[in-house]
């Protein structure tokens, strides 16, 4: 194996940057040489692709140079480098980012033995808990989740919490990190609901139960799901209920004329439709110094559940 070969010099690795340009001027040149070469690099390099004696690479055309070339220039793989290709590919690990016939046809294109075996490594303090790489539900969810980073939209994700609570949410992954000490992967997500994103967080991949992929960006969310309705609700000038509930629903867009004389307050608060059983139950919260008065089915879902409760309670007292 060669230590040392002129393809990988750095002489070369600011030609190829040069000639990957396909035009460029004498300035652009001189720039990116000194960018990644050495002091004396521009006095060496420059002449070798302009001048009429040099490589031959470049063509001059009036002010620019073009490049000879019909394909981009690239470094070829080193034979160290194709050899940890190889014990790459047979860590568990790459079967998440490629199919068993694409690992075996980059294996074969290699032609190489693996620079090391998997038994050689020794992780003494490594969990032995660790995600199961092997589980084709794992791979896709792990897929699903990698294509939503890349193509920066959102995904419907399920996943069970410690506590085994299955939470399901639109998010907005944004990078996938490996624990070499849990061996595990987890995904930070931008959590979405209301028009908006709430907050950020962290989830387990091996907790996925679902990945459901969306065609929604985070822009276009808001309008996709966007579909507001609207309650008008009296407030009762009694135990402060009025402040109370400027501040429990203060994330509502919200119309309000107050009533100096009596005290009371009418307010016209706009909603999420996913959101309606939510604002009912905190309305709720409020008892009787809260009155919602439209639109009609509204108001009959909060009696429905009013009648729901009482009921229970009847029955809970002949119990």
């Amino acid at each position: 194996m060669k230590l040392f070969s002129e393809i990988y010099s750095t002489y070369y690795s600011i030609t190829e940057k040069i000639l990957k340009r396909h035009t460029v001027t004498k300035a652009e040149i001189t720039d990116i040489i000194r960018q990644n070469g050495f002091s004396e690099s521009v006095l060496f390099l420059e002449p070798k692709l302009t001048g009429e004696d040099g490589y031959g690479l470049l063509k001059k055309e009036d002010s620019l140079y073009r490049s000879i070339l019909k394909k981009e220039p690239h470094i070829p793989l080193t034979a160290l480098e194709k050899a940890w290709l190889c014990a790459v590919l047979s860590d568990p690990r790459s079967g998440l980012f490629l199919d068993t016939e694409q690992k075996s046809q980059l294996t074969e294109l290699l032609g190489a033995k693996k620079l090391y075996q998997r038994n050689f490594l020794n992780c003494f303090d490594q969990y032995s808990d660790g995600d199961d790489f092997h589980d084709p539900q794992y791979i896709q969810h792990f897929r699903d989740i990698l294509s939503a980073i890349h193509g920066k939209k959102l995904i419907k994700i399920s996943f069970q919490t410690r506590k085994g609570n299955r939470i399901t949410h639109y998010f907005l992954p944004t990078k996938i990190e490996y624990s070499a000490k849990n061996n595990k992967f987890r995904v930070y997500v931008n959590r979405y609901q209301k028009c908006r994103m709430v907050d950020s967080g962290i989830i387990n991949l091996s907790q996925v139960t679902l990945t459901k992929l969306t065609d929604i960006t985070p822009e276009s969310f808001l309008a996709v799901t966007d579909k507001k309705k609207q309650a008008k609700i009296k407030i009762l000038n009694e135990r402060n209920a009025v402040n109370r509930f400027m501040l429990e629903f203060a994330e509502l867009e919200k119309e309000s004329v107050f009533d100096e004389d009596s005290g009371e307050c009418m307010v016209s608060i706009k909603y999420d439709e996913q959101n309606e059983n939510e604002i009912i139950i905190r309305l709720l919260s409020f008892g009787p110094v809260v009155e919602v008065l439209s639109p009609y089915d509204f108001r009959r879902k909060i009696k429905e559940k009013v009648d729901r409760q009482l009921a229970l309670m009847k029955k809970t007292k002949r119990e």
